[in-house]
């Protein structure tokens, strides 16, 4: 079988429902990933046209029951997972048997893209390193999406985001403020930083193998990618400059740069960075022009040096009004400014929906439907609108055998053996 004689059962993938321009169709990912970074990168892949396999063991992955296992209430909504998976294929198998890793050859032998985040000792054990199987496969664009990368003492260590990307790329210390603890933040950050860094690796290996005519091996890490995010703190302190986390904001060193509350317990941020060009806009807002002329506020110099008087006059008069009186009154006197919003408030954002932010995903054999938030790119200024959800797990194992060049008797031999251990707890 040959990499185009794979072909889905329209021959198009089903990420996509509307009209939006899907410029990967015709690419073909398999997927052997589980919780967040990686499935979210060949989710990126979906969104964007092409084919994803996604291979999960006896049980599905555990993505799926996040929120049971970290104790918290089982049923909430998760929307990681939806936001990863939508548009994918399932097929349950385990690859640690003859049987899955002879279905998992035949995938690759179609496949345009291979993603795994397993760990360079799981790899081993399975006889998946990259160069066994680019050997075999020499077209074939390998990702790896790992915590801490290839080589060095850490390459085996687990590491969730909050691990690698947060506390090891000092990420944490540096967006904590001053004599505070860093806070656990679970929102997967990391994990999708690091998924849009793996895609941009992958697009370009593609690109390469156009001309070449060869595979690559694309290395993605929840480290490397924090490092990068945060590469012009991590610069200063490399060429010997002393990069600083936040002070606590009623000190803070750019007053113009700050949140403030307004009456209404609604908090926001000025965003003046060039103060000298900022301040007589923000003055006349709050009805103090008058303070242009005072010499503890002639420039961003001295207005960091005075830094807590004028903060504390800026407390006093955003504290007069609700943001929705000073919204206008920012509009008035050009402003700039931005809310700090609730994921409530996202939900409902005008310009959010306008961008072509939200979709919606069919749920299927769940039923109903929900909103999603589609990843962040667009074309010809065309949103997506209607796609297909998350698949349950394994839910098209038998259709994707099938396609492989199974027989029917093969296919429910493979499934029933596949359920059964299931059923025996094996792991």
């Amino acid at each position: 079988m040959n990499e185009r004689e794979f072909q889905s059962t329209n021959g198009e993938s089903t990420a996509n429902s509307g009209t939006a321009p899907t410029p990967l169709h015709g690419i073909r990912a398999v997927e052997l990933a589980h919780w967040m970074a990686g499935p979210a990168a060949t989710g990126v892949l979906a969104d964007w046209g092409a084919e994803v396999i996604k291979i999960e063991p006896r049980g599905g992955d555990p993505m799926r029951k996040l929120f049971g296992a970290l104790g918290v209430n089982p049923d909430a909504p998760n929307g990681a997972f939806l936001a990863a998976n939508r548009g994918k294929r399932s097929i349950e198998i385990e690859v640690k048997t003859e049987v899955g890793r002879e279905v998992l050859d035949r995938l690759l032998q179609g496949a345009d893209v291979f993603l795994t985040n397993l760990r360079p000792s799981a790899l081993e054990r399975l006889g998946l390193t990259p160069a066994a199987v680019m050997a075999r496969y020499p077209r074939l664009i390998y990702c790896s999406v790992t915590a801490y990368g290839w080589g060095g003492p850490d390459q085996e260590s687990a590491g969730y985001d909050l691990a690698a990307f947060f506390g090891r790329a000092g990420i944490s210390h540096q967006v904590t403020t001053q004599g505070t603890p860093p806070a656990a933040l679970m929102q997967g950050l990391g994990d999708t930083f690091t998924a849009l860094a793996a895609v941009s690796g992958i697009l370009a290996a593609l690109v390469e193998r156009q001309s070449t005519g060869k595979g690559r091996f694309v290395e993605a890490s929840l480290l490397r990618t924090g490092m990068w995010a945060l590469s012009g703190e991590l610069g200063v302190q490399a060429m010997g400059g002393h990069p600083r986390p936040p002070a606590p904001r009623d000190i803070c060193r750019t007053p113009l740069f700050n949140s403030y509350c307004a009456a209404d317990g609604r908090w926001f941020f000025l965003v003046g960075v060039e103060a000298s060009r900022h301040l007589p806009k923000v003055l006349r807002a709050i009805e103090r022009a008058d303070l242009l002329a005072d010499e503890r506020f002639q420039d961003g110099r001295q207005i960091s040096k005075n830094r807590r008087e004028f903060i504390a006059l800026l407390d006093g008069a955003f504290a007069s009004k609700p943001l929705a009186e000073w919204i206008e009154i920012f509009n008035e006197h050009d402003v700039w400014w931005a809310p700090v919003q609730s994921p409530t408030d996202v939900v409902v954002d005008p310009q959010a929906r306008a961008s072509g932010a939200w979709i919606i995903v069919d749920q299927g054999a769940v039923g109903g439907a929900a909103e999603s938030v589609d990843s962040p790119i667009r074309y010809d200024g065309q949103s997506r609108t209607r796609v297909q959800g998350a698949p349950k797990v394994g839910e098209q194992t038998r259709e994707v055998l099938r396609e492989l060049g199974y027989s029917d008797d093969a296919i429910e031999e493979i499934v029933a053996s596949t359920i059964a251990k299931r059923g025996q707890g094996s792991q």
